[in-house]
């Protein structure tokens, strides 16, 4: 494909004279996206405002950018926005910090360790079928969501997600849909002017932040609640001085971890479903396997390595609806990149959800192809055109538990039940908000899987 050529100079759509090209990517940011690459090929260049930044889909280009050269950028400017709610945490935090974070948590991230919460993982979906029952019309995405925050409360932080699902996701719903708004405009009402929208987004912060400080507050109290677990090893963490980390600072770890940990499995899972329930030969293919590995029994860590085919449908999901649709990084100083020069204070951006519809690494993008990740594709294909946990130092640390749960759950849910689309159900849109989820949610009719 198009990739950057030696002396390449990026053109881009022209846009307003005042906004750029914002209007048009605040209209369709995906089609914006995908037209960029379509028509600009492995390097675009925008302007968002007075603001002109580079949009990269060349694989090479974006290892540079995410390996070689990646202490030469911060995360993005733009993003600032998120991190009123998400904090200074892993995710988001930059530097020495960032490093001494991701040391403290990456234990409990190993491949070796995350196999331990298997057990757990399969109690808890478990558990929540059990309020299933043949004949009912329910959310798909709404229980989706309770079984992955479940998990992450329980795994993590040794919480009864229950007790704390709705104090923590009725505000954040509020706060996703606000600041998504916000960083499409060229300039935010600054949240000290009294609007009722400011109000509505300062309330649900604030009420975000009890419920996390009061789990804090919890623990700390009754440590033994939770010994061993990564809000354990959080708190009793001393740095070289000898100093633990703050309560804030703390938070900001609890909120990225509750957010993004099951936001984003929660979304790819329902994506998931949403190809499956309209794909009847991927549905007859999932149950083949899980009836030839499982034989009945719930999966394991141990079988996990063998439902080869529930992950495919599950990285294919991520391909064709990545969770994390478009994000970047800001050059803190003068930089170049294969040809490109980046200025000190410019922004790089790219989008997985565009660079994953690349026909030459992916032919026919567009469908739902699960085999196509079969033999070692993605050992065929550039390290950075397949990136649904993003990449490089900053790269997800979740992946393989996101993975792990994502298995687990589909695999429980689907030897359980049938599932079918409620009727008159309308095509599922994308709705790219802080990440991508289906617009207005799955409804599904329950069905046993027996008939």
């Amino acid at each position: 494909m198009n990739t950057v050529r030696e002396h390449f100079v990026p053109q881009g759509p022209k846009g307003s004279l005042l906004a750029g090209n914002l209007m048009a990517y605040r209209k369709d940011p995906l089609q914006f996206l995908i037209d960029l690459q379509q028509n600009y090929g492995g390097v675009a260049k925008i302007r968002l405002g007075p603001q002109s930044m580079y949009v990269i889909y060349d694989p090479d280009l974006l290892k540079e950018l995410l390996i070689a050269k990646q202490e030469h950028f911060v995360k993005l400017k733009a993003f600032q926005e998120a991190r009123l709610f998400v904090g200074d945490g892993v995710a988001t935090s930059t530097g020495e910090k960032h490093k001494r974070v991701r040391r403290l948590i990456q234990p409990h991230f190993t491949r070796a360790h995350i196999q331990t919460y298997a057990g757990q993982m399969a109690d808890i979906v478990e558990r929540e079928l059990d309020r299933w029952a043949p004949g009912q019309r329910r959310s798909l995405t709404d229980d989706i969501s309770n079984i992955t925050f479940a998990i992450i409360a329980k795994t993590l932080f040794s919480l009864d997600g229950d007790e704390y699902a709705r104090a923590i996701r009725e505000p954040y719903e509020t706060i996703n849909r606000m600041c998504a708004e916000r960083m499409r405009q060229l300039a935010a009402m600054p949240l000290f002017v009294p609007t009722a929208k400011n109000r509505a987004y300062k309330a649900a912060l604030q009420s975000l932040d009890q419920s996390v400080y009061a789990i804090l507050q919890e623990r700390k109290r009754n440590p033994e609640l939770g010994a061993g677990d990564l809000l354990s090893v959080l708190i009793e963490a001393k740095d070289e001085n000898g100093h633990g980390m703050t309560d804030q600072e703390l938070r900001d770890e609890l909120m990225i971890m509750f957010i993004a940990g099951h936001e984003t499995s929660a979304n790819a899972l329902s994506w998931a479903f949403s190809f499956i329930l309209r794909q009847p030969e991927v549905e007859r293919k999932l149950h083949e396997e899980w009836d030839r590995v499982l034989q009945g029994a719930r999966p394991t860590a141990e079988t996990y390595m063998q439902l080869t085919y529930t992950q495919n449908v599950i990285w294919e999901a991520m391909r064709l609806r990545a969770p994390s649709f478009f994000t970047g990084r800001s050059a803190i100083r003068d930089v170049e990149l294969g040809p490109l020069r980046v200025k000190k204070g410019q922004s790089v951006l790219f989008s997985p959800f565009a660079i994953h519809q690349n026909p030459t690494y992916f032919p026919d993008p567009q469908s739902f192809l699960p085999e196509r990740f079969e033999h070692d594709l993605l050992k065929r294909i550039p390290q950075f055109a397949y990136m649904p946990f993003g990449g490089g130092p900053r790269g997800c640390i979740g992946n393989h538990f996101a993975m792990l749960e994502m298995v687990i759950a589909l695999t429980m849910i689907g030897q359980r039940y049938r599932l079918r689309l409620a009727p008159g159900h309308p095509p599922t849109e994308m709705e790219p908000l802080m990440t991508l989820r289906p617009k207005n949610g799955l409804d599904i009719v329950v069905e046993s899987a027996n008939g």
